[in-house]
C-alpha cells in the first residue's frame, strides 16, 4: 500500500478511505485492466463475438495477471471474506462483460437465458480449471474451441 501511495503521491490513510485491504485494490485493479483490454465485440454471431472476447482474454492473461489470479483463488478457497470480495469485486464485472455479449446473443434469437446462464459458468469453469490447476492452457486453441462449442449449443 505504501508504493502505491507514494505512486498515487497520496497519503495511505486515503488508500485505506477506499480500499480496505491490498486485496481489494487488486481486485479493483484486474476488473479495471479487464474493462480496458478485453472488448465487447458485436460481431454479429456468437460465435465471433465469444472468439474474439475469449482471445483478448487470453491476450490479457500475463504471468503476472496468472500469478495474482492464482494467488487470489488461494486466497478465496480458504477464506471466505475473500471468496466474497472476489466475487463481488472481480467476477460480477466479468461475469457482466460476458453476459452483455449472450445477452445480445438471446434478442437475435440464437441462445435461450437459461443457456446464456449455463454458457457463463461453462466458460469461466472451463478457464479458472485451467488457470487453478494447471490441466491445460488458457490459449488461442482452448478460446476458439470453447467460442465454438458454446456457439454450436
Amino acid at each position: 500500500m505504501e508504493a502505491i501511495a507514494k505512486r498515487a503521491k497520496v497519503s495511505k490513510e486515503t488508500l485505506y478511505r477506499w480500499w480496505r485491504s491490498k486485496t481489494e485494490v487488486v481486485l479493483d485493479a484486474l476488473a479495471e485492466r479487464g474493462q480496458q483490454t478485453i472488448p465487447l465485440p458485436d460481431t454479429g454471431t456468437l460465435h465471433g463475438d465469444l472468439r474474439v472476447f475469449l482471445r483478448a482474454t487470453v491476450d490479457s492473461a500475463d504471468p503476472t495477471t496468472v500469478r495474482l489470479l492464482h494467488s487470489i483463488a488461494a486466497a478465496a478457497a480458504s477464506d471466505e471474506s475473500v471468496a466474497h470480495q472476489v466475487r463481488d469485486r472481480f467476477l460480477v464485472t466479468r461475469r457482466a462483460a460476458l453476459g452483455q455479449i449472450l445477452q445480445r446473443a438471446v434478442a437475435r434469437g440464437d441462445i435461450t437465458d437459461d443457456y446464456a446462464a449455463l454458457a457463463t459458468d461453462l466458460i469461466y469453469g472451463s478457464m479458472w480449471y485451467r488457470l487453478i490447476f494447471r490441466v491445460g492452457p488458457v490459449n488461442y486453441q482452448w478460446a476458439d474451441t470453447v467460442a465454438a462449442a458454446i456457439a454450436s449449443c
